[in-house]
């Protein structure tokens, strides 16, 4: 039996197999429904919930138990819960999810199971992180999608600064001999092998050393040491030290004349002669000791070929009355010696297929709900997009793509795959991001997408009519304490890293590499806490360069261990190619870093995303305005420093930031617990706007405003119980 002021509600299962079913008796457990909401810490958004258990008899309990018998706990149930309003004589929603088979028990009467979150907002937490194929054409379930069509963008070339050192050892090894017969061996070149490398970015790897025989009329015999595949201002710093012995092998015969000489050369070019001798009078045994010191730097393009190389003719020979004579022809390398090169290369721009960030994004959210309308987000969301926003936003230029795209593999081959967790989290690192399920105005529930402070409205949805009682009677009637403000302990941090997990690409250039992971620590003693804004997908222009130069066609059968490595790309629209990657275009400064003219993601280095991330940081130190966010620790290179065009100083990697400098905070680490009279139309009007703010007044008139992490509605008795995160500020309004 209802009481009066009990609101008049109807309950409706509906399902795509049994169609709708408006139940005749309420369910038993009915008493116990009501909304709850919760605000994620880390995600900013909130979640609806309705936990209670109902028991459903009669028509009800027989349309379940069908329903069970076909799909199991599978079975698709949705249950509509609506309230009578007499004032306009119409059924209101106050809840519509899916049924949660999976903790049914069923009598000869009645059939019981717990209502839970809205089978979208259930399916798209269950399959956060579920790999999808971000090009594929079916939802997880196998639901049909629309083609996506991938974007191509033409990734620019990362200037590189690479090295080859090799030194002789002080105990090098011994050389391997060749021998002068009849013939045409008595023309030899010869290589000067240095050793193993200690520094090979080029893959030029060891050069061997020896003589090799001229073949008869071939005037150009020289083997190149190294073919660039890459094109830039190269510095060769060569020291050859080396003996050359000539002696009889077999101890017959004899030569008297030995001329030599040791060349530099680029491609067909007139050869650079660095050492030279002409002697005779040996009588069969020889040794020179062969110096070549030599430095040049030169432009070379992708192609261009490298030589050096020595020439030996060995003649006036005589041989002995008896048998073939045999001389040995050695190349002794000395401690000293050292081929050196350096150059900044670069090399041709690639294309690259993958989609900017609000379509990879709103692929994820259909293929993880089943739906075709399932992503909003203004932040990300282009005048392009479908549907299209009025303008581009901030994110939206935000490209993704991986590593077999980078390389060239064909998409038919290798596509590109993500999850909405890793997607969603690294975006979130780098932009400070929050996401909730929202109803469009058509009711269909959507991901919204957002910087953080979207969830966080000025809007104040519900103002509390009555003031909040300090403390209310207890069902003996013992008055409880009702009112409690208390310090959120988890939001306060000591420390705070951001930046991205992997940067290094294995080159010396790793050193130079700003988007790599840093830390500061905050002005706290009394708690130990770190916040983190670490991103899993790669931003290292040094790392996407050295990804994008090991082309698919030169080694398809490779795996090079970054394929399936996912990257971020700040790109900037273009009237004839669409997209062009953004470089240095919209700073007025970029320092101290190499090549600034082709850096990548300057936008998300470290620094900035710290300040992205500020609001979080300033909840926990405004009694500290005059102190600092120290500057602790960073990997790569700390002394960047970038300021965008309108930025009055720039963004320095490794300095110290004022905590005044940080901005104020949105809210304050306290919450406020309470229970207070809340209507059905007041639990519609706050499950409508969640992000809005609650306003309530005190006992002794103070006025307060909160925004809610945790709202439980109990229908029955028209009341709510609130934790409300302080509001910095109070609304205007």
């Amino acid at each position: 039996m209802l009481e009066q002021n009990q609101p008049l509600l109807r309950f409706t299962l509906l399902s795509s197999r049994f169609g709708s079913l408006v139940s005749q008796h309420d369910p038993r457990g009915w008493e116990d429904v009501g909304a709850q909401l919760h605000r994620d810490g880390k995600l900013h958004g909130l979640t609806t919930e309705y936990t209670v258990e109902l028991a459903f008899i009669k028509e009800a309990k027989k349309y379940l138990s069908q329903a069970y018998q076909l799909a199991g706990i599978e079975a698709e149930v949705e249950l509509l819960i609506e309230i009578f309003d007499p004032n306009d004589f119409l059924w209101h929603v106050y809840y519509q999810g899916r049924l949660d088979f999976t903790g049914r028990s069923e009598t000869a009467t009645e059939f019981r199971c717990q209502a839970e979150k809205t089978g979208f907002t259930q399916k798209f937490l269950n399959r956060a992180d579920t790999t999808v194929d971000l090009l594929g054409r079916d939802s997880i379930s196998g639901t049909s999608l629309a083609a996506l069509e991938p974007v191509s963008v033409e990734l620019h070339s990362k200037a590189i600064r690479k090295r080859y050192e090799a030194v002789t050892p002080a105990s090098p090894l011994p050389p391997l001999p060749d021998y002068v017969t009849d013939g045409e061996s008595r023309f030899k070149v010869l290589y000067f092998g240095f050793g193993s490398p200690a520094i090979d970015d080029f893959g030029v790897q060891e050069v061997g050393g020896g003589g090799v025989t001229v073949p008869t009329g071939n005037t150009s015999p020289e083997v190149a040491i190294y073919t660039t595949v890459e094109r830039g201002r190269f510095s060769f710093d060569i020291n050859l030290l080396s003996r050359l012995r000539i002696q009889r092998a077999n101890g017959r015969g004899d030569f008297d004349k030995a001329d030599g000489e040791v060349y530099f050369r680029i491609n067909n070019e007139q050869p650079v002669k660095l050492a030279s001798f002409r002697e005779s009078g040996i009588a069969g045994e020889f040794r020179y000791n062969l110096t070549a010191p030599y430095k040049v730097t030169r432009t070379l393009e992708i192609g261009d070929k490298v030589y050096f190389y020595g020439r030996l003719h060995v003649y006036d020979i005589s041989g002995p009355a008896i048998g073939p004579y045999q001389f040995t022809v050695l190349v002794d390398m000395l401690p000293g010696s050292y081929f050196k090169m350096e150059a900044e290369t670069q090399t041709d721009a690639t294309m690259c297929p993958g989609l900017l960030a609000y379509e990879a994004l709103d692929r994820l959210a259909q293929a993880t709900t089943d739906s075709a309308v399932a992503f909003r987000s203004d932040f990300f969301g282009r005048t392009d997009t479908s549907p299209a926003y009025a303008v581009d936003g901030e994110g939206s230029l935000t490209y993704v793509t991986g590593g077999f795209q980078a390389r060239g593999f064909p998409l038919a081959e290798k596509s590109l795959f993500a999850t909405w967790q890793g997607l969603f989290g690294s975006l979130s690192d780098a932009w400070w991001l929050g996401t909730g399920i929202e109803r469009l105005p058509t009711g269909q529930e959507v991901v919204r997408v957002e910087q953080a402070s979207y969830f966080y409205s000025d809007e104040v949805v519900l103002e509390l009519a009555q003031s909040i009682s300090d403390a209310l009677p207890d069902k003996e009637g013992t008055l409880v304490s009702n009112l409690v403000e208390r310090e959120l302990t988890d939001r306060y941090y000591n420390q705070v890293e951001t930046g991205y997990r992997k940067w290094q690409a294995q080159q010396v250039n790793g050193l130079d590499e700003f988007n790599t992971r840093r830390e500061w620590s905050l002005p706290l003693s009394l708690i130990q806490g770190t916040y983190s804004a670490v991103g899993e997908y790669i931003t290292s222009g040094f790392y996407i360069e050295s990804v994008r130069r090991n082309r698919y066609d030169a080694t398809s059968t490779t795996d090079t261990g970054a394929d399936n490595d996912l990257f971020l790309i700040c790109v900037l629209r273009d009237a004839e190619r669409g997209f062009v990657t953004e470089r240095n275009q919209l700073f007025t400064e970029l320092t101290g870093v190499f090549s600034p003219d082709t850096v990548y993601n300057a936008r998300l280095s470290p620094a900035r995303v710290l300040r992205r991330h500020a609001p979080v940081l300033a909840a926990g130190l405004q009694p500290q305005r005059s102190k600092s966010v120290r500057f602790r620790f960073g990997e790569g290179n700390n002394a960047f420093a970038s300021r965008l065009f309108g930025e009055a100083t720039a963004v320095v990697e490794n300095a110290d930031i004022p905590v005044a400098d940080l901005g104020a905070p949105l809210w304050l680490n306290q919450a406020y617990s309470f229970t207070a009279p809340c209507t059905w139309r007041d639990a519609v009007r706050v499950l409508a706007r969640p992000t809005g703010r609650v306003r309530f007044t005190t006992e002794r008139g103070e006025r307060a405003e909160g925004w809610i992490l945790d709202f439980k509605h109990t229908l029955s008795r028209q009341q709510a119980d609130f934790t409300l995160l302080r509001c910095h500020t109070n609304s205007a309004r």
